[in-house]
Parts: C-alpha cells; structure tokens; sequence
C-alpha cells in the first residue's frame, strides 16, 4: 500500500513538472512571437518617420527657394525693394512635421496633482492583459486538470473582458 502511494505521488510530481514545463514553453513561444511582431512594426514605424522627416526637409527647402525666388522677382519689379516678413511662428517650437501655421497652440506647462487612489484604478486591480493591454481584467474559474494542478504553484487563471483572452500570472 505505501508503495502504491509513493508511486501515485512521484507520478504525480512528475504530472506536475511536466505541466509547468509545457506551460512555460508555451508562454515563452507567444512572448517570443509577440516581440518579433512588436520589433517589426517598431523598424516599420521608424522607417516610415524616417521618410517623412526626409519629405518634410525637402518640401521646407523648395518653399524656402520659392519664397526666395518670389522676393528677388518681387524687389526687382517693385520701386523701393521688396522684402516678405518673416513669419510670426519662426522660431517657436514646433509639434510634428507639418507647416506651423497648422500646428495646435502649445498652453502652458502646468503641474497636475494626481490622486493615489485613481494611479491604483488605472493600473487595474490585477494588472493588465498581455495580449491587448487592457486594464479590465478578472480573475477566471478554473476549468480542467492543468488549472488545477497550477493551483499548487500559485498560478491563477485571468481572462480580459476586452478580448476574452485567458492568461495565467502568480
């Protein structure tokens, strides 16, 4: 009988080894993918800011030479010269690569007071969804064997209310 019951508990450790083991496999294949797809689209959007600051230094040297070409046609045309005012937005800074007579006005800096208790709302109660990051978050029933055998290690099951994904954390 205790052979019997030492053998039903290896078996058992064994059972639970090889959850944990195929369990962290499959939690480091997704991070793992999930990287590759956050790597390429962060070398996608910084070609693609590469271009426009590329487009946005080309267009702003052809105005600079047109409004030079139009202010030297202009003082030769006009009696007592002819010179553009600069712009009143030269110099100030600047959001983004457009024009800066389309850029918002920039209010003033201002220190904001931020309640404790709105940081701990945001950050969620558990945390958030690896795969949409989402902050709504609950813990889940445990459904199945590996839920269960999970339960010995302190790993809970969560599922997101924005995507229904299902994840487990300690």
């Amino acid at each position: 009988m205790e052979k019997l019951q030492d053998k039903l508990i290896t078996d058992f450790r064994e059972m639970g080894q090889r959850a944990i083991q195929v369990s962290t496999s499959a939690l480091n294949d997704q991070l793992n993918e999930r990287i590759e797809t956050l790597e390429q689209v962060s070398a996608l959007q910084t070609n693609t800011l590469g271009k426009l600051r590329e487009s946005s230094a080309v267009a702003e040297k052809r105005v600079g030479h047109a409004v030079d070409s139009i202010e030297k046609s202009l003082s030769a045309a006009v009696p007592g010269g002819f010179k553009l005012e600069p712009s009143q937005y030269a110099g100030q800074p600047q959001i983004g690569y457009g024009h800066p007579q389309f850029q918002p006005a920039l209010p003033p800096l201002q220190l904001a007071r931020i309640d404790p208790e709105e940081v701990a709302e945001a950050e969620g109660k558990y945390g958030f969804c690896p795969n949409c990051t989402s902050t709504k978050i609950r813990r889940s029933n445990r459904q199945g064997l590996l839920d269960h055998v999970l339960r010995f290690f302190f790993v809970a099951p969560f599922r997101c209310k924005a995507c229904r994904h299902k994840f487990y954390k300690f």
